[in-house]
């Protein structure tokens, strides 16, 4: 298996993305190592020859998840051949899919456990798409439509309003459509 860089991809960066759809699945807690061997084609003697434990396990797959949604979010703002609206919703799209597909319980406890673990991935992730986010305002010219409110903030306010709405108890099917509008609240309507 290899890479979208092209690199061939470790037996453990196998293991760790196999992995991720486990817990999301099942949850930090309920997960076992006999499902996670599973889904990664393994003995259980044979995955605790790459990962001495669960919690070890659930951080190499949290940083592949964070690396991939990353990747996926600079490639959706990339897009020159769509405007600023249909890239912004793209990113959002791309932070948000897998934990959109989880149950709320399982989502929350993983989130909990990544905090738990003191990692500053999520903080890290965050970070990395108000910034890039915030490129994309500063094109469009949004800040000087909101005087005193700068890109990184109007940033800040579209991911919590795509993290919100994944809360709310709105259909799935509405989430984008809020997100959309919230979009348009700070860009101006879609040409």
């Amino acid at each position: 298996m290899t890479s979208q860089s092209g690199r061939a991809l470790s037996r453990s960066e196998e293991i760790a993305d196999a992995a991720m759809p486990v817990f999301m699945r099942f949850g930090l807690r309920k997960t076992s190592m006999d499902d996670l061997a599973e889904a990664a084609g393994l003995s259980r003697q044979g995955l605790y020859l790459h990962f001495k434990n669960k919690q070890q396990l659930f951080h190499a797959s949290l940083q592949r998840a964070v690396a991939q949604t990353q990747a996926a979010v600079a490639q959706e703002l990339a897009r020159a051949d769509l405007p600023a609206h249909e890239r912004l919703m793209g990113a959002f799209i791309a932070l948000h899919g897998p934990a959109a597909t989880a149950t709320s319980e399982a989502v929350n406890e993983l989130l909990a456990a990544a905090r738990t673990l003191g990692d500053s991935l999520l903080h890290d992730l965050e970070r990395f798409v108000v910034e890039a986010v915030a490129d994309v305002l500063r094109a469009e010219g949004a800040p000087e439509r909101t005087p005193g409110v700068s890109a990184e903030d109007l940033a800040f306010q579209l991911l919590a309003v795509a993290a919100g709405v994944k809360q709310l108890t709105v259909p799935p099917s509405d989430r984008a459509r809020h997100i959309q509008i919230a979009i348009a609240l700070v860009l101006g309507p879609a040409d």
